[in-house]
């Protein structure tokens, strides 16, 4: 009889960080109110993306009633057409979302 020998699985667990930067980038300014503005809301083709584009532009009417919403959808989650980011261009405000 033969005696066999299994080695255990090796696990390799990596703790990915970074050095934390000094460097900030100012964010985008706010406007006061979004009565009256244009809203796009670009969904990046991921699973439930509408969904929870649907539901934000559903609490965002609760604040802001005058609001247009314009929907966009890309044709795939990498890059946007140049065409479809001109129309996104022309809202006064975007949201997109991330699904799965």
């Amino acid at each position: 009889m033969s005696a066999s020998v299994s080695a255990s699985p090796t696990i390799r667990v990596y703790e990915p960080h970074a050095e934390e930067s000094s460097d900030q980038d100012a964010l985008a300014k706010r406007a006061s109110s979004y009565d009256g503005k244009v809203i796009g809301l670009l969904d990046n083709t991921k699973d439930m993306s509408r969904e929870l584009l649907e539901e934000v532009q559903s609490l965002l009417q609760q604040d802001f009633p005058t609001a247009e919403f314009r929907y966009f959808r890309k044709k795939s989650v990498s890059g946007i057409a140049p065409e479809l980011l001109k129309q996104v261009e022309s809202c006064d405000a975007v949201i997109t979302a991330l699904g799965d």
